[in-house]
């Protein structure tokens, strides 16, 4: 019989057995996480561009273990790391205001290299730390500053904003959802809100609820007052798909609001300050939406019939228009089936109720400015030039009327106009991808650019209100209402 004898620890001088090296756990998955973080930068570089940001935002992010429970890890309060947030600072600071005039190689290069820069941030060393319920971990850090790029890119491409609402209010909702189930089961939730809301132990996690609970609020806010009519037309909802989209939203944000009542153990003090200023300037936003304009131009519809708004109101969140037409109005014709074309995908201009439909003079004035020498684009392609009109209202205001039919402008300049008269037909030729008219009362007679738009308010109108959020001027337009003139 062959007699196994066991293996002995090694000891030094007989004495305690010396330590077996420590394996890192995790360590496989953090390697991958960082490679699949590097190719998704690499790619957003040379390929993507700024898409390619958000993968690596969160796959570095989660390539660091300092969020987990049992780490015990947190940034610590040294004097190299408040001078790295305040370079971290400084950076956002500058991405922000200067970004838009960089190469877009050069502004994911800096991009990437702010979101990455908290893995420079020294930590403390775990079992070393003190017990702390609101901390700040490099994960945090770099999914805060992830935010913050991504917001930089989404404020001058407000036509992306009902895409972010639909990812606060859905997307965001369902992530966290999965990360409390699998919480739960490792007992890292913290379940005393629920019971004893008030207690001080729970403080810190009641202020984090009271934060998300506004975040939600404003974000239901924003839907409310038409925030994501503007992608109803892009997938070409109907009324009753477009009112699943609305009850999806406002579940997610009921969702959302009931997980801060069970939170993580621990409070990440970085992503808490984000939410906070997307409060802010959603709150902001609406304010502005609220408040009634106090130089608003009067005057009648551009259509005859009803006409619903694709783009309106004083607001990034709820206007996708660039910010030197922050106050134009596009109309659209729906037809019978409650979209903007009765075909498929492939729709041919014909198919698209509006186009060909007469544009009216919105007000009495003399025309200065006609253009009529561009095609009309296929539906889904957009072109450089728009056929346009300009009425010279009186008083420094003009009135622009774009994407007009090739070839169907009646007027010429120096004709004076009446309200109501018969001016062009409804077209799709420059930066339009579907038949639409698009409104402006501006301060030149610029054509498409002007510096400054004046915001409108319509007599004769009947005004649908596309949300449901109650408060501002009942005549200026914004996102999802529908229009009908009267008398036309």
């Amino acid at each position: 019989m062959t007699h196994v004898i066991p293996p002995h620890p090694l000891t030094v001088g007989g004495q305690n057995p010396l330590p077996m090296p420590a394996r890192q756990p995790g360590g496989r998955r953090r390697l991958v996480l960082i490679v699949l973080a590097v190719v998704s930068f690499l790619a957003g570089l040379l390929v993507l561009g700024p898409f390619g940001l958000l993968p690596f935002g969160l796959l570095l992010a989660f390539s660091t273990d300092s969020d987990e429970e049992e780490t015990r890890q947190s940034v610590t309060l040294t004097r190299r790391n408040l001078g790295l947030a305040a370079a971290m600072a400084a950076a956002s600071a500058g991405f922000w205001r200067w970004h838009l005039d960089l190469g877009e190689s050069t502004v994911v290069g800096i991009a990437g290299a702010l979101i990455a820069s908290p893995l420079a941030l020294q930590q403390s060393d775990g079992d070393a730390a003190p017990e702390g319920t609101v901390v700040v971990t490099q994960r945090s850090v770099i999914l805060a500053l992830l935010g913050l790029v991504t917001f930089s890119y989404l404020y001058p491409d407000s036509g992306m904003w009902p895409y972010a609402l639909a990812a606060v209010s859905v997307v965001l909702p369902l992530g966290l959802a999965v990360s409390r189930v699998r919480g739960a089961r490792r007992g890292r939730v913290e379940l005393g809100l629920l019971r004893h809301p008030f207690r001080r132990a729970v403080r810190p996690h009641l202020l984090q609820a009271l934060n998300i609970w506004l975040c939600a609020a404003s974000v239901g806010g924003v839907i409310a007052a038409g925030g994501t009519h503007y992608m109803r037309i892009g997938y070409s909802f109907d009324a009753a798909q477009f009112d699943l989209v609305l009850a999806a939203l406002a579940a997610g944000l009921v969702l959302l609001a009931a997980l801060a009542l069970v939170p993580r153990r621990r409070v990440h003090a970085a992503t808490n300050i984000m939410v906070a200023l997307l409060s802010g300037f959603l709150t902001l936003q609406l304010a502005q939406t609220s408040i009634s304009p106090a130089s608003a131009v009067v005057l009648d519809a551009p259509l005859a019939g009803q006409s619903f708004v694709l783009n309106a109101g004083r607001g990034v969140i709820i206007n996708g228009h660039s910010p030197n037409e922050g106050n134009a109005v596009d109309f659209v014709r729906l037809g019978a089936n409650g979209r903007t074309h009765t075909g498929g995908s492939g729709a041919p201009l014909a198919d698209y109720p509006g186009f060909g439909q007469p544009v009216l003079a919105p007000t009495d004035g003399r025309i200065v400015v006609v253009t009529d020498d561009y095609p009309d684009n296929p539906p889904g392609i957009n072109g450089d030039y728009a056929n346009h009109l300009v009425i010279d209202i009186g008083g420094g205001r003009y009135v622009s009327m774009a994407h007009l039919q090739h070839g169907s402008i009646t007027v010429h300049v120096g004709d004076l106009v009446r309200a109501g008269q018969p001016l062009a037909a409804l077209g799709n030729n420059g930066h339009s991808s579907e038949p639409h008219l698009h409104l402006q009362v501006q301060d030149s007679p610029a054509g498409m650019n002007a510096d400054h738009t004046y915001p409108m308010v319509f007599r004769n109108v009947t005004i649908t209100r596309g949300g449901a959020w109650p408060w501002g001027d009942s005549r200026e337009l914004r996102t999802g209402d529908l229009v009908r003139a009267h008398g036309q």
